[in-house]
């Protein structure tokens, strides 16, 4: 016979949600965590290369950025930032172009010398040579939005891409507006009060929220592995897929994915952490050059070797890794449907996380939402 888990508070999940709030419930109980992969942390789960010391993003580029003094001064609890600014550049037909549109990707895109004044009334022009005042799909939206050029330059290809379908089959909901800057500032998170990389990597963060005497974590466990030995006394905070959670009874939830194809370069021509690649004929989205993130170690930023990620668009297959909810109104009535299932399969069940929630969460929402949880439980 299974002995029963003496914990009271089950956390499903190592990831950012599933940390923070094990952290918060440790404080008065024991806590057991577990996690499917061989690594707590997540898609925020890094590494530091043993010979350039490079802290490489398992998982694609995560930088910390957010408005919310709470989370800010959660997790600072756990680490120090640096001073990183994220600044992105989209290459369009062999050329650099600052992104989100700013009034000097516009300047460059027309080879004008607007002004801010100007550009605004231009783009406001442009947009309203399509004619399209009520956009059916993603295309129609975006270009009612800034006209035929900008649109086909850094929106149409890239998103083609990303969701593998071309952007008339995408509900227009998804592009509820396009950030256009008439300035020059070029700041990709412009509202983030507080932005930077934690100096000693995401991995050694999480591994800091979890180093509580209260707190048992087990790698290379799923749910299903410990579930006959869970006490009914006991809360499960569930921050994986609903549908897998329930085998899949109504189908599977939609999700894309993503894949990473690392290589190591001596004097890279890329001088920033990432650069978006607008064009079909450059088959991945974005290459990061992860060197640029540790602003604080200058040694890391000025030696010859980079490693840079190429990150590509792919499709989701069941039980694969999920990265983007295809939200609209089909998969949410999926969703609601699971919602409802899982009350009665799992009464003391709670949903969290980016998973769980099915929902594209920031980093910062992840926390936030988390702390409010614990606050509740």
């Amino acid at each position: 016979m299974k002995s029963m888990i003496a914990q009271k508070y089950i956390v499903v999940g190592a990831g950012l949600f599933g940390a923070t709030v094990a952290e918060r419930l440790s404080r008065k109980h024991q806590v057991l965590v577990i996690e499917k992969r061989a690594h707590i942390a997540g898609n925020v789960y890094s590494h530091f290369d043993p010979e350039t010391g490079i802290e490489v993003h398992d998982f694609g580029s995560h930088i910390f950025h957010t408005e919310f003094d709470e989370v800010y001064e959660y997790l600072s609890n756990f680490t120090e930032f640096n001073d990183y600014i994220h600044t992105v550049n989209t290459r369009h037909a062999g050329k650099l172009y600052p992104m989100p549109i700013n009034l000097d990707t516009i300047n460059l895109l027309y080879g004008t010398d607007l002004s801010a004044e100007e550009a605004e009334k231009f783009v406001k022009e442009e947009a309203e040579k399509t004619g399209i005042k009520d956009p059916k799909n993603f295309e129609e939206k975006g270009l009612s939005l800034v006209g035929e050029k900008l649109y086909t330059a850094f929106l149409k290809n890239y998103t083609k891409k990303q969701w593998n379908t071309d952007p008339k089959n995408l509900d227009a909901a998804i592009l509820s507006r396009i950030p256009v800057r008439y300035s020059h500032n070029n700041r990709y998170f412009i509202d983030a009060k507080y932005q930077g990389i934690p100096k000693e990597g995401y991995t050694k963060m999480v591994e800091n929220m979890l180093s509580s005497e209260n707190i048992e974590v087990r790698l290379n466990t799923t749910f299903k592995d410990i579930e006959s030995s869970i006490s009914p006394d006991a809360t499960v905070i569930y921050t994986g897929p609903v549908d897998e959670l329930l085998d899949y009874k109504f189908g599977v939830l939609p999700y894309r994915s993503l894949r990473f194809e690392e290589e190591r370069v001596e004097n890279s021509d890329q001088k920033e952490a990432v650069i978006n690649e607008a064009d079909l004929d450059v088959p991945y989205t974005r290459t990061h050059n992860y060197k640029y993130y540790q602003v604080h170690r200058p040694e890391i930023v000025d030696q010859p070797t980079s490693i840079l990620c190429h990150e590509y668009p792919a499709d989701f297959e069941q039980g694969g890794e999920a990265y983007y909810p295809v939200n609209n109104d089909e998969s949410e009535a999926l969703y609601q449907k699971y919602l409802a299932e899982v009350k009665t399969a799992y009464p003391n069940l709670v949903l969290g996380g980016r998973l769980g929630a099915y929902r594209y969460w920031d980093m910062d929402v992840c926390v936030k939402t988390a702390l409010a949880l614990s606050r509740t439980l």
